[in-house]
């Protein structure tokens, strides 16, 4: 039952972080609604930082950092000069930052490579030019979270509002889903003479990084 739960809330929290932000795109570009863009923007954020901060051990740490981001989300909107079009940014830069950061961190000395470890659990051991090209992916992964920040932040502030809402809110999910499709059909093509996966193999070891952080000492 518990394991029904659970699904039950990741569908509503992967249903939310899809249908708040074409919402909060239509608000911004025909400047109607913008009240209810305000709460979706906040809704967004606050899932966004339960599923970032679900890396802390502990639960009460979880729990303050969420309010703090909504807090800080909600004051945002509310109480500066276009405070919906800074508002918006949080929960796509606390995305990235946190992919960024898992990522990035899984890189330094001593430490298995976030993609490395995704492809034992699928292939078992892996040959060393398999253990290099996941090494590069996991870079590759580093620096398309730096350039969704970077662009955002460019667009942001020298692009028209409705092309920068464009980036974060519409582009985000196909551009997430498109970098991860191309690299598994590059790995396919490259690297299919081992034993083959599905790509739902992929989007469900995805599903399972907070599990993997927490063993990838090795």
């Amino acid at each position: 039952m518990s394991g029904v739960t659970s699904g039950f809330r990741s569908g509503l929290a992967i249903l939310g972080l899809i249908v708040a932000p074409i919402g909060v795109h239509i608000a911004m570009a025909t400047q109607r609604g913008m009240l209810w863009a305000g709460i979706l923007v906040i809704a967004e954020a606050g899932i966004v930082a339960w599923l970032a901060l679900s890396f802390l051990p502990g639960r009460n740490a979880r729990w303050v950092g969420c309010v703090c981001v909504l807090v800080v989300t909600a004051a945002i909107w509310r109480f500066t000069p276009g405070g919906i079009h800074a508002s918006t940014a949080i929960p796509h830069a606390i995305a990235y930052l946190s992919i960024l950061a898992i990522f990035g961190a899984s890189l330094l000395p001593g430490r298995k490579p976030i993609v490395t470890i995704f492809a034992e659990r699928s292939r078992g051991e892996l040959p060393p030019a398999l253990r290099v090209y996941t090494r590069r992916v996991t870079w590759a992964w580093c620096f398309f979270c730096a350039g969704q920040l970077l662009t955002s932040l460019l667009l942001l502030l020298f692009a028209p509002t409705q092309v920068w809402s464009a980036f974060v809110n519409l582009c985000n999910m196909p551009l997430l889903i498109a970098m991860f499709c191309g690299e598994f059909a590059w790995r396919t093509w490259r690297h299919g003479a081992w034993p083959k996966e599905r790509l739902t193999d992929g989007f469900r070891m995805a599903g399972q990084l907070k599990a993997t952080t927490s063993h990838d000492a090795g």
